[in-house]
């Protein structure tokens, strides 16, 4: 299921939103830290779809 780049895609937009919602509207953080939280979760956004392609790549193949 991983194997299909909108999955992943969906799962990163899955990441940003919960990950965004729970550190800036639940968290109640001041704003500088708002403002690195959302850096940070932006530079995550691109990181699964590629984290979880080579989690795919790694795995034993299927004949």
């Amino acid at each position: 299921m991983l194997e299909s780049p909108a999955v992943r895609w969906a799962v990163a937009f899955l990441y940003l939103g919960t990950s965004l919602w729970f550190l800036l509207v639940a968290g109640d953080l001041p704003r500088i830290d708002q403002i690195v939280v959302t850096i940070t979760c932006v530079i995550g956004f691109f990181v699964v779809p590629i984290a979880l392609k080579g989690y795919v790549d790694s795995g034993p193949e299927e004949y």
